[in-house]
């Protein structure tokens, strides 16, 4: 279990969840996700991410960085503080404010796994 101040990714079930609320992650945001929140407080690069998330070259497909972190925080700051933010010529930080962290329950055997 990763939690990183409200955010808790339960890595053996492949959930995520935020303010009590699950939220639904296809498997690829799920990987990016994790590798931020391994990294707290931590500038990535693009070439980083790339490089761990879809293990591609640096040269090829920047973008796709950039596009999955914005999905990402579609889903994950709807209604609450930003977690991932943008540091230009950089890369992104994982960088959470000073939240309680909810409890977390854990899943019941018929919720099974929301991500693909």
């Amino acid at each position: 279990m990763l939690v990183v101040g409200d955010l808790a990714l339960d890595e053996e079930n492949r959930r995520v969840r935020r303010d009590g609320g699950w939220i639904r992650l296809t498997a690829t945001e799920f990987e990016l996700l994790r590798f931020l929140m391994r990294n707290p407080g931590r500038v990535l690069s693009k070439a980083q991410l790339l490089d761990r998330v879809w293990n591609y070259d640096v040269s090829r497909r920047v973008n796709l960085v950039e596009i999955y972190i914005s999905y990402v925080r579609r889903k994950i700051d709807t209604g609450g503080e930003r977690l991932i933010h943008t540091r230009r010529g950089a890369g992104y930080v994982f960088k959470p404010g000073e939240s309680v962290i909810p409890a977390f329950r854990p899943l019941k055997a018929d919720e099974g796994s929301d991500t693909d």
